[in-house]
Formats: C-alpha cells, sequence, structure tokens
C-alpha cells in the first residue's frame, strides 16, 4: 500500500541506502507497496484476524480490563510473529533476493523486528483492539504503520550494511 511505499522512502532518506549510492531503491519501495497491497496479503490478513479475535474473545462489561489484555496477548503473541515473519520472507523476495536469502534475512532480522514490535505497537494495540471500533481498526493501525514502516525498513538496512 502507499502507507509501506511511503514508509520506506522516508527511511530511505533517513538512513541512505550505501548499496545503492545513496540513491532511493526503488524496487525496495515496490517491494514494501507489493507485499502490503490492501486487497491482496496485508489488509485482508488483519481484518479478518479482527474479525477472529472478536469473536473468540469477545469484551465483556465485567471482566473489560481483563479481555483486553487477552487481546492485547493474543494479537502481540498469536499475530504479530507469523505476520512478521510473512513480511519479512515476502520483502525480500520482492526485492529480488531468492529463497535462501530471505531465509538469511529471517534468521538476522526477525528477532530485533519483532522485539521492536512489540515495544512500540503495544500500547497502540491495547488502544485499538479495545477502544477503535472493529471498523477502524485497519484505519487506526494504517496511521500507526506509516511509521513502524520507516522503523522496520531503517533497522532492516542498518542490519544489512
Amino acid at each position: 500500500s502507499s502507507v509501506s511505499a511511503i514508509g520506506n522512502i522516508i527511511s530511505q532518506l533517513i538512513v541512505p541506502n550505501q548499496q545503492n549510492g545513496g540513491k532511493i531503491a526503488w524496487r525496495s519501495v515496490a517491494a514494501y507497496a507489493s507485499f502490503a497491497l490492501d486487497f491482496a496479503v496485508s489488509g485482508p490478513l488483519i481484518h479478518y484476524f479482527y474479525i477472529w479475535m472478536d469473536k473468540l474473545i469477545p469484551k465483556k462489561k465485567e471482566s473489560a480490563t481483563f479481555d483486553g489484555i487477552k487481546r492485547v496477548v493474543f494479537d502481540r503473541f498469536i499475530f504479530a510473529p507469523p505476520f512478521i515473519l510473512l513480511f519479512l520472507y515476502a520483502v525480500t523476495m520482492l526485492e529480488g533476493s531468492g529463497h535462501e536469502a530471505a531465509i538469511a534475512k529471517i534468521k538476522e532480522t526477525f528477532w530485533p523486528i519483532l522485539k521492536m514490535n512489540w515495544q512500540i505497537w503495544t500500547v497502540f494495540q491495547f488502544i485499538n483492539v479495545n477502544y477503535v471500533p472493529l471498523k477502524y481498526r485497519v484505519l487506526f493501525g494504517n496511521a500507526v504503520a506509516l511509521v513502524w514502516s520507516v522503523i522496520v525498513a531503517v533497522k532492516r538496512r542498518q542490519l544489512a550494511q
């Protein structure tokens, strides 16, 4: 989506791509945009995950705080790790690297990026899954995702250099 592509461009302006002579690596921008196509991959995954989570852990007035914590823990530990794995693999492949390079990139970057994800997204996801109406959750997430895309792209580039 445009959010991920814009985030990638901003990240390249913050930390220039040394392998590309400091120029914008448009293939990387396209890879971020391709993976995050809201109609194809990330949008539906996130949308249907929220629907599933709402059915699995419904909000009840008498246990609202505990349910809210369960929802965030569920999101952070059930959804985030495989989604990040998929993201790292797909983006590396879409950047033109092969399967072996994608696996190597995952081994190198997964844990640092997952820890950053937990540090940055947890507060926003607590707000999102507990206070934002279901129909606005992906939109709310996209606002945070712009910043997150910049952070992930910068981290991937720093680990690669």
